[in-house]
């Protein structure tokens, strides 16, 4: 694990911390008649609730090259004003995650919320993992964050109904729905094996790196990070990474 290009060094050294969630039961049975209402409804809450927690990432980043193949990591997108990504708040005193792809070998980047009076705050890189593709980012100030709630991954089940929220293209904020394709998919991508990745029919582009795949209760279950798009074209099949493996690369630090 690395302090962007360097590692930690021993007089930065900090207690990071790992977020915790509540177990939740899976319900069963059969949906209530006249529920498209009813679904409508609870979308539009677990909407409202999850993207004050959801952050665009942008500055002066220098992304790693990827190589040229259909099966490839997500990267930001490459707007007028600059590389844009995605990332979400884990903690209220205003940790960050996202992936190595949205910051590269940057030690600063901005943040820009869509919550409170304050809408954009430069943030430190903490840390990165090129082998996870995962980076973690520190806002330096006393306020209090809007953090998002953190689910249990191992509960996901292919047919799940999930979001994808981000910054796609620089659209900042936008929700895609899909569902879980698969829910254990083994990858490959450029060199490094990724064994439990969840697969969705939601919507990922240039710029929902490192956002967040969330279930229909509004927690996050994973880290939008990969695409197949053979021969650079739109295919309707993205992945995550667990967030449970998300919370081990947390727990190393």
């Amino acid at each position: 694990v690395e302090n962007g290009a360097a590692g930690f060094a021993p007089s930065q050294s900090r207690v990071i911390p790992v977020p915790t969630r509540t177990p939740v039961a899976r319900e069963t049975g059969a949906a209530s008649p006249g529920t498209a209402l009813m679904m409508q409804e609870g979308i539009s809450d677990i909407v409202s609730r999850v993207r004050p927690s959801v952050v665009a990432v942008s500055g002066d980043l220098t992304v790693p090259a990827g190589q040229d193949s259909a099966l490839t990591y997500v990267d930001p997108y490459h707007g007028k004003s600059g590389l844009i990504g995605s990332g979400f708040i884990i903690d209220h005193r205003g940790y960050i995650l996202t992936t190595f792809r949205t910051v590269g070998k940057a030690t600063r980047v901005k943040v820009s919320l869509f919550a409170g009076n304050k809408k954009e705050y430069s943030a430190d890189v903490v840390c990165v993992d090129p082998k996870t593709d995962l980076a973690l980012l520190k806002i330096p100030s006393n306020d209090v964050f809007p953090a998002i709630i953190i689910g249990d991954s191992d509960l996901v089940e292919i047919g799940d109904i999930v979001f994808a929220v981000g910054s796609p293209f620089g659209f900042s904020r936008t929700v895609t729905m899909g569902i879980v394709s698969s829910n254990r998919r083994t990858l490959n991508i450029e060199g490094t094996k990724y064994p439990d990745m969840i697969q969705t029919d939601a919507a990922i582009n240039e710029g929902n790196d490192g956002g967040p795949l969330v279930n229909i209760r509004g927690e996050v279950v994973g880290v939008n990070m990969a695409y197949y798009r053979p021969n650079n074209q739109f295919s309707g099949i993205g992945f995550a990474v667990p967030i449970n493996d998300v919370l081990e690369f947390l727990k190393k630090l």
